[in-house]
């Protein structure tokens, strides 16, 4: 890839990052996009209409209040660090060709900045805030389970929408969780969400569960499946190790 396309994929690999928090520092953003701070230090050199570097932290040149695209809530902004690197290593998995389901939740986007735009895949959501992380994405063609729309948790729910997810097939489901817990099983907070969680299980090829370690040892309201139904476990680096031996015992594969 040519000098500047390279420069160029990695300063949109930043704004995305941008619309997720207010500022990042600049040596975790280059330890993501595999570069040294002086490389990312010129590119941000070259875009002043674009960027700030304020006391070592990336910033956007203008408020982040006038933006257009999606706002994340306040689950949104809790471990995000962590949340991104979930998302860089479950977005390798994605292959040319593939049907993917992306959970609703505030992990599942982060997996997308990751997506290169080139990728030509397939997208089932049923929630807005990935909605509007796949549109960005000129070559995916984008599956929306609608109906009703829940502002809590940003999920659609319609009574037909099993017969969406009836007429496709998944290679992966990459599903996200609120807790983790190896007595009580994977849970979230909403019961609007579990049916098409369960469906999509059932439906895909590989599952992938996606949560960092404030998840584990957790247990929410809504069960929806146990920790031996994912093929995948990604997490952080501070993944309980009981967990690690568990996932390895159910012959799953762990990536941290």
């Amino acid at each position: 890839m040519p000098v500047e396309s390279k420069q160029s994929e990695r300063v949109k690999l930043i704004q995305q990052a941008l619309q997720d928090q207010k500022a990042i520092h600049l040596r975790e953003m280059a330890a993501l996009l595999e570069v040294s701070e002086m490389t990312l230090r010129r590119d941000l050199n070259r875009y002043p209409d674009k960027f700030h570097l304020l006391g070592g932290h990336i910033t956007l040149a203008f408020d982040p209040a006038d933006a257009p695209d999606y706002k994340v809530t306040e689950q949104g902004t809790r471990h995000v660090e962590e949340k991104r690197r979930i998302g860089k290593l479950a977005a390798a998995f994605i292959k040319s060709g593939d049907t993917v389901f992306f959970d609703c939740g505030t992990t599942v986007p982060f997996v997308i900045d990751f997506i290169a735009d080139e990728l030509e895949f397939t997208a089932v959501c049923n929630s807005l805030n990935v909605l509007l992380k796949l549109q960005q994405k000129p070559n995916c063609n984008i599956v929306l389970c609608g109906g009703t729309f829940h502002r809590k948790n940003q999920v659609f729910e319609h009574a037909d929408e099993s017969s969406i997810l009836d007429s496709v097939r998944l290679t992966w489901a990459f599903i996200s969780a609120a807790g983790v817990s190896e007595a009580f099983g994977v849970t979230c907070f909403n019961f609007n969400e579990v049916a098409v969680k369960q469906k999509v299980l059932r439906q895909a090829q590989h599952s992938m569960l996606l949560a960092d370690h404030s998840k584990f040892d957790v247990v929410r309201t809504a069960h929806f499946a146990t920790l031996e139904q994912f093929n995948v476990v990604v997490s952080d680096k501070k993944l309980p190790k009981p967990y690690r031996e568990l996932i390895t015992h159910y012959g799953a594969q762990w990536v941290v």
